[in-house]
C-alpha cells in the first residue's frame, strides 16, 4: 500500500523545524543538518530535510521535502511528508529570547496513519515528543544546547491541502485515503510568552492527531474493538469530546 503521510506526527516536528531555523540563522546546509539532528532526537526516528533556504534579512524560510519516518516496528514510510513549508519570522526577534513566527504554512502534507493490533505509528511518535518535553523542562533537551532555551510564538499557522493515508488490517474496502481538513491555529505560545520547541511541537501535534483521526473515519476502516480503543484514546488526548467519533463508538 502506498502512503504519503501527513499528520500530527510531527506536524509537530514541523514546528520544531521552525524553531531550529530560528536558532540556527544561517545558510541552508546548516538548517538542514540541524533539523535532521534535533528532529530525529525528538522523535527518535529518522528525520530528513534535503533542502532549505533562509534569509536573515527578511526572516523568510522555505523547507522542502521534510520527511519523518515511522518508528519500528511500523512499516508505513514515511509517516509524514511535507513537500513545502514556508515560514515568515519577525527579523527583529531573531536575537531575542522569544522569537515570533509571524506566519507558518505547511502545504500539501501527506500523513500515513498505520494502525496495528496494539498501537499506531502516530501515537508512538506523540509519546516520544512528550518524553522530549519532559527532558526539555529539565534543561536536558537538546543535550548540547548552550545558554537559555529559545521560546517561540506563532501568530498564524496554516496546514492546508493535506492527505491522510490509512494502513490497517481492518480496512473493509478500497477507500484508504482521505482529505485532511484545513487547519488554522492562531497565537500559539502567546499566553505563555513563548513555548520551547518540543512543547510547541506537541501543541500542534495534538490538533493534527485529532484531525487525522477524523479523516481516518471517512475511509473504509472497520471499527473493530482494537481500532475503537485507539480512536477513543485519541479523543481523550485532545481533551475534547469529538461528537462524530463519540457517535460512532457508541453504536
Amino acid at each position: 500500500m502506498r502512503r504519503g503521510l501527513t499528520i500530527a506526527t510531527i506536524g509537530i516536528v514541523l514546528l520544531f523545524c521552525a524553531a531550529i531555523v530560528i536558532v540556527y540563522v544561517s545558510i541552508g546546509s546548516v538548517i538542514t543538518s540541524s533539523v535532521e539532528k534535533y528532529g530525529s532526537a525528538m522523535t527518535q526516528t529518522p528525520v530528513t530535510l534535503p533542502e532549505a533556504e533562509f534569509s536573515p534579512t527578511t526572516g523568510e524560510a522555505t523547507l522542502l521535502n521534510l520527511k519523518v519516518e515511522s518508528p519500528a516496528p511500523f512499516t508505513a514510510q514515511p509517516a509524514l511528508l511535507a513537500p513545502r513549508i514556508e515560514i515568515q519570522i519577525d527579523p527583529h526577534t531573531i536575537d531575542q529570547e522569544t522569537i515570533v513566527i509571524k506566519r507558518l504554512v505547511i502545504d500539501a502534507p501527506e500523513i500515513t496513519y498505520e494502525i496495528t493490533k496494539s498501537s499506531d505509528n502516530l501515537r508512538v511518535i506523540r509519546d516520544r515528543i512528550e518524553a522530549a518535553i519532559s527532558a526539555e523542562q529539565r534543561g536536558k533537551f537538546p543535550l548540547d544546547r548552550k545558554g537559555p532555551p529559545k521560546r517561540f510564538i506563532i501568530n498564524d499557522l496554516y496546514i492546508q491541502n493535506g492527505v491522510v493515508i490509512v494502513q490497517a488490517e481492518n480496512l473493509t474496502g478500497n477507500r484508504e485515503t482521505a482529505l485532511l481538513e484545513d487547519l488554522h491555529l492562531k497565537n500559539l505560545g502567546q499566553a505563555e510568552n513563548g513555548l520551547e520547541a518540543a512543547a510547541l511541537v506537541e501543541r500542534i501535534y495534538i490538533t493534527l492527531l485529532q484531525a487525522t483521526t477524523l479523516a481516518a473515519l471517512s475511509t473504509d476502516l472497520n471499527l473493530s474493538d482494537q481500532v475503537r480503543n485507539i480512536l477513543r484514546g485519541t479523543s481523550d488526548e485532545t481533551g475534547e469530546l469529538i461528537d462524530r467519533l463519540r457517535d460512532l463508538l457508541e453504536k
